[in-house]
Order: C-alpha cells, then structure tokens, then sequence
C-alpha cells in the first residue's frame, strides 16, 4: 500500500514561523514535524510514500532525499500554484499518476504516532475518514455520524457554531476512483478535499474510524508549544554529550552528541538538547523544552516549556517560559520573558491564549536587559536595542531602537 502526504502549505496562521520554512518542517522536539508522519508509516509497514510538495519544497526534498535513511521510498509530485482558497484535493489530484491501487492519504503538518495510522489500517473500507475529538472544533472539519456512527454524515469545514466535537484528523483511505471525484468538484471551482467527500456521500458511504490515539495539529505559533510538550512524551533518557561535575539531571533527558552540560547546572526532564551545544554553568532546563543543535544558553539561565530551535544564543541571568525562538536568535544578558494569559493578535485577529510567553522568529537580535511582555510576537531579522520593554507586535524587519 502507498500513502500520499499533503506539504505543500505554506501554513500561513503559523507566521513568522513560516515566512522562510514550510509549516511541515518546522521543528517540534528537535525533529520537523513532516518526520512524524513518514515515521508512523513506516512502523505500519507503508514504505512507499508520495510526497506534494510545493512551498519552499527543496526544504522539504533535501532533508527527506529518496527516504532511504528513514526506511522508506519517497517520490515527489509538485503542486507548482495552488488555488486562490483551499487547495488540499488539488494537491492531492498532483499525485494521480502515481496512483493504481487503494492508499492512505495524510496531512504533513500534523504530529500523529504509528498507533494512529494503526487505526486506520485495522478498520478502513474503501473510503475511510480517520476522526478524532477536540475541545476547539471550529478550527477545524467537523464531522457528523450517523448509522450509529459508523459512517459519516457530514463534512462541515470550520463552522461558527459546531454541531459535534468530533472532527476530521484528515487521514483518509481511498481507492483510484477518488481522483475522478476530484476532477469533478475541480469543475465546479471547488479544490479541497472536504468537498470531494460531500460529493462521494451522495453516492456511497464513507466509513467513519476513531482515533484517541495521537493527533496533534499546530494552527497558530503557540500551539507549537503544546505539540512540542506532547512529542516529548515519548522520548527515552540518552545521554551522549559530556556532562561536568555537580550537574544534576532528573527524568528522561536526551542529549546529543558533542553537547557540554557545564557543571551547577539542572536539567529536569522531558527535555532533548541536540548536538553541539553550550549549556551553562548554573543553568536551568525545565520540562517540556526542546533545545535544538548548536545552541548557547549561557549561565544562570532559565528555560521551561519552551523551544529553542538551531543555532540560538542565550545571554546570561535570562528567563524564558512557554516561549518560541527561531533558528539564530540572538539575545544580550539579562533577557525576560514571563507567562500569563494573554490577547494575541495573529491571523487578522486578537486570541484569547491562557497560558503564553512570546513567539520570536529566526535571526532577530536582542539586545541586553529586554522584557517581551506575554503574547509579543517578533518577526525575523528584528532588532531590539537594550533596556526596551516591548509591548506590541513586531513585523518582519522591523527595529525597536
């Protein structure tokens, strides 16, 4: 059997974080999240995986090559332009010549696990959808049941007020006849899947098959920090960098080769720090952060439930909480951040988030003695001189002097 995986999204509401890298590549626990996905295929057996790749694709292609170093067989199929408002059947139409047989088809953005896809596998029909609950339906497909609930009713897209809270995780089964479909609702000016699906409802079923198992989708930049906390679930202690004296380490930690831990310093995990970094002395490294390769944290600094991505310097005496930083932030001594409820603004709109620190994109500079005030969210290549409290967003660019 084959799986096609949709990346070819930009993942527009997770900005800045994807102004320069696909929403599929951006890292959760050190690892992108597109590598979960080929990862949970693999355990089941699927090596033979199409991938639609279109937004910043060599990314994508370059990190994955042919698949063989993690045990699968990819080919790529592009999505060159996708259609000016949802384009997921689209992308998936990309991928018909590839196709001869019944196949999975899976979202690339998405943190799922090999139990996941197992619950398909056990239980699917010719066209399947894999369903799940959420406490936010409305961000996402909601679905209706009906014949006990064994078979879809209904595919509402993102409605304002829900009628269920069990939603589509956008894993499907399908047999070749779905491109057909596809062909037919792209005539009527319709490119996305969910309208595919209303259009097979009204000649055949399409079984429904639930999952409690892991599902976990990153919409706006601080959810990455709860799709981050869940990753880190299953990792396992590992330590292959050099640890100094007086260092203690409590629960699962891994860490990366040619990683020093310097010594006064407390790591309590879940927590990974990747290869080649720098950490300390007397720093702290609460749970549920994930330090990525070729880091500094420098010492009396503190990190919890944060993600740190490659190539970050942290200044000394700083203090992150429930906080993203890009790829090569940089900031000067003294750095805060704190964690509170807060109004964000981000897509267009203000979100009430309970619990967040500040979202920082890739190689913005900060200076020293900074304090990002909870729901701030910096744009790459920002500057922010010393001593400045920031209060609101800032834009890609954009200079705080």
């Amino acid at each position: 059997m084959k799986a096609v995986i949709l990346a070819a999204g930009e993942g527009t509401r997770l900005r800045p974080f994807t102004a320069t890298e696909p929403k599929v590549m951006i890292p959760v626990a050190n690892k992108p999240i597109l590598e979960y996905v080929v990862e949970a295929l693999v355990e089941n057996g699927i090596n033979e995986i199409v991938m639609v790749v279109g937004y910043r694709r060599h990314r994508i292609m370059s990190y994955f090559g042919d698949g063989a170093e993690f045990g699968a067989d990819i080919e790529y199929v592009k999505q060159r332009k996708q259609p000016p408002s949802g384009g997921t059947a689209h992308a998936l139409y990309q991928a018909k010549n590839k196709i001869d047989e019944e196949f999975l088809v899976l979202p690339g953005d998405n943190v799922i696990s090999k139990e996941t896809v197992h619950d398909l596998l056990e239980n699917m029909n010719e066209h399947s959808l894999l369903i799940t609950k959420s406490d936010t339906p409305s961000k996402y497909g909601v679905v209706t049941l009906k014949d006990g609930g064994k078979q879809i009713e209904y595919l509402i897209e993102k409605p304002e007020k829900s009628p269920s809270h069990l939603i589509s995780t956008g894993i499907y089964s399908f047999s070749p006849e779905i491109f057909d479909k596809i062909e037919e609702v792209m005539q009527e000016n319709h490119y996305d899947l969910p309208s595919v699906i209303q259009k097979i409802l009204k000649e055949k079923e399409i079984k429904a098959v639930r999952t409690e198992e892991t599902w976990i989708d990153a919409v706006y930049p601080w959810d990455l920090l709860h799709v981050n906390s869940a990753a880190l679930m299953d990792i396992s202690k590992k330590i292959n960098g050099s640890i100094e004296e007086n260092v203690i380490i409590k629960g699962d930690v891994k860490i990366g080769k040619g990683t020093r831990i310097r010594g006064g310093s407390f790591i309590e995990g879940p927590v990974i720090i990747g290869e080649g970094c720098d950490i300390g002395p007397n720093a702290c490294i609460l749970p549920s952060s994930s330090i990525d390769d070729n880091t500094k944290i420098a010492p009396f600094t503190v990190i919890q439930n944060s993600v740190i991505m490659k190539g970050v310097s942290i200044g000394p005496n700083s203090n992150l909480q429930d906080s993203v930083l890009g790829e090569g932030v940089r900031t000067g001594t003294n750095f805060s951040t704190f964690s509170d409820c807060s109004r964000v603004e981000a897509d267009n709109g203000l979100h009430q988030v309970k619990k967040i620190g500040v979202m920082v994109a890739e190689d913005t500079h900060i200076g020293s003695c900074v304090t990002l005030e909870p729901g701030v969210i910096v744009g790459k290549d920002c500057e922010i001189r010393s001593g400045r409290t920031i209060r609101e967003n800032l834009r890609t660019g954009e200079k705080a002097v």
